[in-house]
């Protein structure tokens, strides 16, 4: 029995999580800045999208770590790691450092904080694609 994984080419790979990394950071803000900050409340508890970003990452991640047979798997795990990996990443610095109001969420900290950790993982991803040039 064969054992094909899915390899996929390292640009193919970098474009497919850097293109919706900076998609969904880029709409997010812009929604969140344009029209306002609307909160979901499941069962009356706060949903902040850092735990949607994690409930989507995590299945992305053990995926690629087994890999996959089927190219459209291949593909999607790394679609959805950039989406989810923005989504995580936009929010850390305004749940860490700010009080986490509605304010507090269009604020310079929380957009120069979001900036720079996603400037973080676009330096590491561009790093990564590189080594695999090497």
């Amino acid at each position: 029995m064969s054992d094909v994984r899915q390899q996929l080419p390292p640009k193919q790979t970098l474009l497919l999580i850097l293109f919706p990394l900076l998609g969904t950071f880029a709409c997010q803000r812009l929604y969140l800045h344009l029209v306002r900050v609307q909160h979901i409340y499941p069962g009356g508890h706060l949903v902040h999208h850092l735990f949607v970003g994690v409930l989507i990452v995590i299945p992305a991640a053990f995926l690629l770590a087994f890999g996959t047979r089927l190219r459209f798997l291949a593909i999607s795990a790394r679609v959805v790691l950039g989406i989810g990996s923005a989504m995580i990443l936009d929010e850390i610095a305004y749940l860490v450092v700010t009080k986490a109001t509605d304010q507090d969420y269009v604020s310079r900290v929380s957009l120069y904080g979001a900036i720079t950790f996603i400037s973080v993982a676009v330096v590491f991803l561009w790093n990564l694609y590189k080594s695999q040039l090497e």
